[in-house]
């Protein structure tokens, strides 16, 4: 071999050995966690107060509890140290810092009562449960601080318990091994109980009458009442002019003369029939203001459009391949609808259905139909009240079966819904019909709205 070629071969052979390293390189997991370095421990508050919204509330209201748990992590000169946690009905905040550590070390684990211990323990932390989107904790004297958050503990009807005396706590320690290629390494600890007398009446709601709204074209979104509680608060308001067209999700931020801002996208709760009216639970202040301004970013709503399509299946022939198309072209507000592409595959037919916004215009509020999960409907189905109520039947009129046959659908946001037919109910069809009914759309708004806290009525409880 000569050297030409043996540098070719060289070459080649680096390549060929250098191709998987550097993909099983890339596909590692980036953890951007942002860690910060604290002079003192006033600088560690206001980093919990930046991770947790209405904990001042909740500290001047006496509602978070010293715990001092101090515990030894095995194999490590490191010591965990639960501090403080703030048990509420929304959820469980524990306060806790791994004294001599100075890097990430996360705190997870559960919640259970005594006489309720479950038969394997989870070391759960999730990414969001720890510290805040922005910060996942602190390094302050030799020390780790953050925050785990936790969900409540619930009875058996689905509703978080509202009394609870003693708590028993099973902690995990989460570290990443450098070592290992930063595989997340969970170590067990010993439970521990939490003396946490906790009741439900202790955290005050503060009920106050509003009267703000916010015009969309000619439809309006009143807030009429605000409950302000440490834990949440929560925003009571209607959807007026808007037939029974219900809102799903709403998007959006406030502002408080305090200074606080905070973000929030919820699904509302509708409180009563028709006409609706809804709550939304969206995060609490520190500090009560005299005036929040309300900005809506976006509305879901889920209205009374619908729209058909006609599939002749012998136009696409047996091969497997995919089709361009333009089948059952609509316009519903401001969005076209039509069937853009069919693949044939061995097993499933793809039937992708595109919503095109018309992006051409400025104005707003921006309406445009917006595709999120259709609801597959089977014979007898009680579900022709929900959004994107999809039937799919054949030219003798036979429903789809969704037990048999069903192979999904997948929603790529703001673009379309792909629908998966079995291969053998298609081949079998001359003809397919496709009806999606209770269609969702979205207002794009971008507009706020001044709510004044006043004349408040009595405090309660909830």
């Amino acid at each position: 071999m000569n050297k030409k070629r043996f540098l070719l071969f060289l070459i080649t052979f680096i390549l060929i050995i250098s191709i998987p390293v550097l993909y099983f390189i890339l596909k590692q997991p980036k953890f951007e966690t942002v860690l910060h370095t604290a002079s003192n421990l006033e600088e560690v508050e206001q980093f919990y107060y930046r991770a947790v919204p209405g904990l001042k509330q909740a500290e001047e209201a006496g509602l978070v509890r010293d715990i001092n748990k101090q515990l030894a992590i095995p194999g490590q000169e490191t010591t965990l140290i639960i501090d403080k946690i703030w048990y509420n009905r929304t959820g469980a905040i524990i306060f806790y810092h791994v004294q001599g550590a100075n890097e990430a070390v996360y705190l997870g684990g559960e919640f259970y009562l005594p006489t309720d211990e479950p038969a394997e323990k989870r070391p759960y932390h999730g990414d969001k449960s720890i510290g805040s989107a922005d910060e996942k904790g602190i390094i302050y004297d030799g020390s780790f601080y953050s925050c785990l958050k936790l969900p409540p503990l619930y009875d058996s009807s689905g509703q978080p318990v509202s009394e609870i005396e003693t708590l028993t706590f099973t902690p995990f320690i989460n570290q990443f091994n450098t070592e290992n290629n930063n595989q997340l390494e969970s170590i067990l600890l010993k439970s521990f109980d939490v003396a946490l007398n906790y009741n439900q009446e202790d955290e005050a709601v503060t009920k106050f009458p509003v009267d703000s709204q916010i015009g969309i074209e000619d439809k309006h979104l009143r807030i009429y009442q605000v409950d302000v509680s440490p834990s949440v608060n929560r925003i009571y308001f209607q959807y007026l002019n808007s037939g029974r067209d219900k809102v799903y999700r709403i998007k959006g931020s406030y502002t408080t003369d305090k200074g606080e801002f905070q973000t929030f996208d919820v699904f509302p709760t509708v409180i009563t029939d028709y006409p609706y009216h809804y709550i939304i639970e969206v995060p609490p202040f520190h500090i009560v203001p005299d005036t929040v301004h309300v900005e809506i970013e976006s509305l879901i709503c889920v209205g009374s459009d619908s729209i058909s399509f006609k599939l002749e299946t012998d136009q696409f022939g047996n091969r497997n391949r995919s089709y361009e198309t333009e089948i059952g072209k609509n316009r519903i507000r401001g969005t076209d609808i039509y069937i853009r592409n069919v693949t044939l595959k061995d097993n499933f037919v793809e039937i992708y259905i595109t919503f095109m916004p018309d992006n051409g215009t400025e104005t707003r509020p921006l309406s445009r139909v917006y595709p999120l999960s259709p609801v597959w409907v089977c014979e007898n189905s009680l579900l022709k009240d929900k959004a994107n109520y999809l039937t799919v039947y054949n030219s003798d009129y036979q429903m789809f079966n969704i037990d048999n046959l069903f192979y999904g659908s997948d929603i790529l946001p703001e673009d379309g819904i792909c629908l998966r037919l079995d291969r053998k109910f298609w081949n079998e069809s001359n003809t397919i019909y496709l009806h999606i009914n209770n269609l969702t759309y979205s207002y794009e708004i971008n507009k706020s709205t001044p709510v004044t806290l006043e004349e408040e009525q009595d405090s309660g409880s909830e």
